[in-house]
C-alpha cells in the first residue's frame, strides 16, 4: 500500500471505537464475496456505531481513498469487493432498533440479516415483504443498496416500495436525514448550508428541468421490475413511468439511495415499511414439454393473481436428478418427466 494510504489508516485508529484492521488475512477474506472477482481492499473496519463511520468517511475524503459499504457479501457481482477501506456493518450494527405494530413500521441498522428481521417481525403477523433469494445471509443495508426483490416482486415490488426513511453519511462525513418532503420542507432543506443542502439544490435543479426529465423517461426500462442506474425515474410522477405500485410524490433522496450500491452514502439506519404475513399458501406445480410452452401460458397464469411465479428448467432438473437428496425431493411432486416446470404460488386468508 502506498504511503497516503498508511497515512489514512495511522490516522483513523485511534479515532474509531470499532475494529480496524489491514492484515493481509483480513484483506485477503474481503478480497471476494459471493461474485466471481477478487480484488484486495487497503483494510476493513467494522464500525460500532455510526460515529465510526463517519470518522471513517471524514479521513477518507482527507486522503481521497474509497470507501465502500458492505453487509453480508452476498452481492454477485462484485459490488462489494474493490481497492477501498471496506466498511462492514454485519458485527455490530445489526440491530433491530423500533418496530412499531400499529403504523406497520421498522427502524433497523444496515448490517441486519433479512431472515434475522423476519424472525424477530413473526410474532406480531409481519414482515419486510421484498425476499431476495439471499434473505438467509444478506444484511439490509445491501439489500436497499441493490433496490432487491424476489419471488414475490408481483404482490410486493421492489425494496425501494418499502423504505420510508433513511439516516445515511454523505460522501464527506456530513449526516442526512433522508425523508419525504412536502414543498415547504424541500425549500427549506434546499436553502441549507454545506454538502446536504448543495445536494438537495443539484437533485431538485436536476430533476425539474424538462430536458432533464425527457432523457430520464427514454432511459428508464418499460418494465417496472428494474434495478440498474440511478433511481431518478421515482422523482418522475406524471404517469409517463411505471413505477408498479403507488408512490409517495413527495421529494425523498431515500429514493435515489435505494439501488445506488453505497455509490452515493454510507447507510447508518434505515426506516422500513412491514406488510401483514399472509396466513395461507398453496404451490401449483406445472409440467410442460418444451420452454416455450411453459412461457406461453404465463399471461394466462398473471390473470388468476398469483403471488409468485417460478420457472425450473431442464438444467435445473438435469442436476438435481443427480443428487440423492434432490431427486428425492423432485420426484415427490412430478408426475411425468417434464422439460421444464412452473412453480405457481397463490396466497391468502382461507382456503377458499
Amino acid at each position: 500500500m502506498d504511503t497516503a494510504v498508511n497515512d489514512f489508516l495511522n490516522d483513523l485508529r485511534p479515532r474509531v471505537a470499532g475494529d480496524l484492521r489491514s492484515d493481509i488475512y483480513t484483506r485477503t477474506l474481503y478480497s471476494t464475496d459471493a461474485s466471481l472477482y477478487q480484488v484486495m481492499p487497503y483494510g476493513v473496519l467494522f464500525p460500532r456505531h455510526a460515529d465510526d463511520m463517519q470518522a471513517a468517511i471524514e479521513a477518507a475524503a482527507k486522503y481521497r481513498v474509497p470507501i465502500l459499504p458492505r453487509a453480508g457479501g452476498s452481492s454477485l457481482a462484485g459490488q462489494t469487493v474493490n481497492t477501498a477501506l471496506v466498511l462492514d456493518t454485519s458485527r455490530w450494527l445489526d440491530q433491530i432498533l423500533e418496530i412499531n405494530v400499529e403504523e406497520s413500521w421498522a427502524r433497523v441498522q444496515p448490517g441486519i440479516v433479512l431472515d434475522a428481521f423476519n424472525a424477530a417481525l413473526k410474532p406480531h403477523n409481519l414482515q419486510f415483504g421484498p425476499d431476495p433469494a439471499s434473505s438467509n445471509r444478506a444484511g439490509l443495508g445491501g439489500i436497499v443498496s441493490n433496490n432487491a426483490t424476489g419471488s414475490h416482486s408481483i404482490v410486493y415490488g421492489m425494496t425501494a416500495d418499502h423504505v420510508l426513511e433513511m439516516q445515511v453519511l454523505l460522501d464527506d462525513g456530513t449526516p442526512a436525514h433522508f425523508r419525504p418532503l412536502d414543498g415547504d420542507e424541500l425549500r427549506q432543506h434546499m436553502a441549507k448550508d454545506g454538502r446536504e443542502g448543495e445536494i438537495y439544490r443539484a437533485v431538485a435543479t436536476l430533476i425539474g428541468d424538462d430536458a432533464n426529465r425527457q432523457i430520464v423517461r427514454a432511459g428508464t426500462p418499460r418494465h417496472w421490475r428494474r434495478c440498474g442506474g440511478y433511481n431518478l425515474a421515482r422523482f418522475i410522477h406524471d404517469g409517463t413511468i411505471d413505477h408498479y405500485l403507488p408512490q409517495d410524490s413527495r421529494f425523498n433522496l431515500a429514493n435515489l439511495v435505494c439501488g445506488a450500491e453505497g455509490t452515493l452514502a454510507a447507510i447508518t439506519e434505515l426506516k422500513l415499511k412491514l406488510v401483514e404475513r399472509p396466513k395461507l399458501a398453496v404451490l401449483a406445480i406445472i409440467e410442460f414439454p418444451t420452454l416455450l410452452a411453459s412461457l406461453e401460458v404465463v399471461p394466462e397464469i398473471l390473470e388468476t393473481q398469483p403471488t409468485a411465479v417460478e420457472l425450473i428448467d431442464d438444467l435445473s432438473l438435469r442436476m438435481s436428478a443427480g443428487n440423492r437428496e434432490a431427486a428425492r425431493l423432485v420426484k415427490s411432486f412430478l408426475k411425468g418427466t417434464p422439460f421444464c416446470i412452473l412453480a405457481v404460488e397463490y396466497q391468502g386468508d382461507s382456503e377458499a
